[in-house]
């Protein structure tokens, strides 16, 4: 009964997923993007946060808009997601949303935009 028991439970704990997306701070992110130029970078910031300084080269999918889960579900599985807000509160609620559905290359950076300038990286649109 024992063994049925752990065995069971080994099965269960085998199946759980393990990737649940991971927080990279500011510099981290950047010197990804400067590794791999093939990174999806993701402000789901409203329209009018982006237009006031984003990320070169990131798309922007709003947060609060009524298609966005379905435009993230459309971003590519097989590269890098890196996704931000203001804060960082937002896009970690999309990586996770993103792992839920069977993303593994998901990432958050750590502080959003804030922490991003606080670290003077460059900003676009500004």
């Amino acid at each position: 009964m024992l063994t049925q028991f752990l065995t069971a439970i080994l099965l269960i704990v085998a199946c759980v997923p393990t990737n649940q997306g991971k927080e990279l701070s500011p510099k981290d992110v950047m010197a990804m993007i400067r590794r791999d130029t093939s990174v999806v970078i993701v402000d789901v910031r409203t329209p009018e946060e982006y237009g006031q300084g984003h990320i070169a080269g990131s798309q922007q999918i709003d947060y609060y808009g009524a298609e966005f889960q379905e435009r993230l579900q459309r971003l590519p599985k097989d590269r890098d997601i890196v996704l931000y807000c203001r804060s960082g509160k937002r896009s970690s609620d999309a990586m996770s949303f993103l792992v839920s559905i069977g993303y593994s290359r998901v990432f958050n950076l750590n502080g959003g935009i804030i922490a991003w300038k606080k670290d003077r990286l460059p900003i676009v649109g500004q």
